[in-house]
């Protein structure tokens, strides 16, 4: 058929899903018998909790590894948001390709965002950062979750990366945007409609920030909740 490339994004936004090794080998498979170019958005890997386990789609064997442009950054796993800051592995053929591309778009990211990144990977005290980001994302996951299961007329599935939950409001009668607009202007509660990810009825919330802004801002949407 027509398709050229699957856009993969393990762990997941705005679901939080993490592909297992299994479902990520059975993609593979698909891909190489058609020779589909797999671009595996990977920005989320260090932020998985419970019992999942990132798995990095070059990974899994030779056909992968052939096939897959890996995209990651520093955003998400360094807390470098502002630095935007990202790079790709991939084989020499595509990566000769991007780098054309790029030196006659972006040319490259600033001389110090550069360095800060490279301090990133180096630095002793990396690991230790991530580790503990993550575990303050997971407090605020476990929160969020036992919040929302109490909420009428919504529901939603345990996130397993990332720090998102997308919460489906197919109960509520209200097309995304149109609730999302009606949550910021009346609660002061910023969410993302779902029409943004394909899905109209659910919006995204985000559990990046303090458990203090969290508790209100899950006590406002819950108010809104139980008004519909």
């Amino acid at each position: 058929p027509s398709t050229k490339m699957i856009i993969l994004n393990t762990p997941g936004n705005p679901t939080g899903s993490v592909y297992s090794r299994s479902e990520i080998e059975a993609i593979v498979e698909v891909a190489s018998y058609e020779d589909i170019i797999i671009l595996a958005d990977e920005i989320y890997e260090h932020l998985v909790y419970g019992d999942a386990e990132h798995v990095s789609v070059a990974s899994v064997n030779e056909d992968a590894y052939n096939l897959t442009l890996t995209v990651n950054g520093f955003s998400k796993s360094h807390s470098m948001t502002g630095w935007r800051v990202g790079y790709t592995a991939a084989p020499p053929e595509f990566a000769g390709a991007l780098s054309s591309i790029q030196g006659h778009t972006s040319s490259n990211a600033t001389t110090f965002c550069q360095y800060g990144a490279l301090a990133a990977l180096k630095a002793d005290e990396s690991a230790d950062f991530i580790a503990n980001l993550k575990g303050e994302y997971d407090v605020r996951r476990q929160f969020m979750l036992a919040r929302l299961k109490e909420i009428p007329n919504v529901s939603v599935i345990e996130p397993k990366g990332a720090f998102y939950f997308f919460v489906n409001c197919s109960d509520l009668g209200l097309k995304s945007v149109n609730l999302c607009d009606k949550l910021l202007t009346r609660y002061k509660v910023a969410a993302v409609p779902g029409i943004a990810f394909g899905h109209d009825m659910g919006v995204r919330l985000s559990y990046c920030t303090t458990l203090d802004v969290l508790n209100e801002g899950v006590s406002r949407f819950e108010e809104f909740c139980r008004s519909h």
